[in-house]
């Protein structure tokens, strides 16, 4: 894929368009189970047998899963947030680590932050593993960290949403999976009350289907905004037997409508 950017001025476009479809397909397309990532986060415990594999436990109070499979629209209720986001194992992992100039070595992690603005204005400033990406007024500004600053670029569509956790939610949880979702609890989770979901048996097993990741013990949790019903928290994990990750989406959301959360376009453009 260097060819793609032999020269800023001339294959910007297409940079970009390669990244947001490295994102697009956040969840589940990952054909291997190689061992990598990061240190593995606090999950709520799942259910096991003897031999390690999940065993099927008693639905919740809200079994259906139905405040998981209204989430991520309920983002776009918002007037703005930030957003930090490890990815693990995946098709984007691999993808992105393709692209000229990227630091990203094997399985991950890839890291992402941001703040996402819909009211009054949509934008994004965004952070992925040495790139930026500022989308503002029609344009989308693209940073590759070699110091020489902005390309801008007329947008025709939101590359932004792709990096969204909106976006990652949709992906990562199919709709056959809202289902095997049920609530645990409600308990404070980055500054709100939240609605804390964790998947069945059924439904771990159906991720490690859809993945491709079958040798590995999996934990599923998201936490939804008992006040808007927007994900606060996500993290869906898959260990292989050194305790190693092979697979993670995880998402932090906080800063909900601060009015600090204003996109800007930034001032050291030098391309278009």
């Amino acid at each position: 894929m260097s060819r793609f950017v032999q020269a800023r001025s001339s294959g910007p476009l297409v940079l970009l368009v390669a990244i947001a479809m490295a994102l697009s397909a956040c969840s589940g397309n990952s054909s291997s189970a190689a061992p990598g990532g990061s240190g593995s986060p606090q999950l709520s415990p799942v259910a096991t047998d003897n031999g390690g594999s999940p065993v099927a436990t008693s639905s919740g109070s809200n079994a259906g899963g139905g405040g998981v499979g209204g989430a991520a629209n309920a983002l776009s209720n918002l007037n703005s947030y930030k957003f930090s986001m490890t990815l693990v194992g995946s098709t984007v992992v691999s993808n992105l680590s393709m692209l000229p100039g990227s630091s990203i070595e094997g399985n991950g992690p890839v890291t992402l932050s941001g703040t996402i603005e819909l009211v009054p204005d949509k934008g994004a400033d965004i952070n992925v593993q040495g790139f930026h990406l500022i989308e503002t007024g029609g344009f989308d500004y693209f940073d590759t960290g070699n110091g020489t600053g902005f390309l801008k670029i007329q947008s025709t569509t939101s590359l932004a949403d792709s990096f969204s956790p909106a976006q990652m939610l949709s992906s990562a949880i199919a709709p056959s999976l809202v289902g095997g979702f049920d609530v645990v609890g409600t308990e404070t989770k980055n500054g709100v009350s939240a609605d804390h979901y964790q998947a069945s048996a059924s439904a771990l097993a159906e991720l490690g289907s859809i993945t491709g990741v079958t040798a590995a013990t999996w934990a599923a949790d998201v936490w939804i905004a008992t006040d808007g019903g927007y994900p606060v928290s996500m993290a869906i994990v898959a260990n292989a037997s050194d305790n190693s990750i092979v697979y993670e989406v995880l998402f932090d959301i906080t800063n909900v409508n601060d009015a600090a959360n204003k996109i800007t376009a930034p001032a050291n453009v030098t391309g278009e």
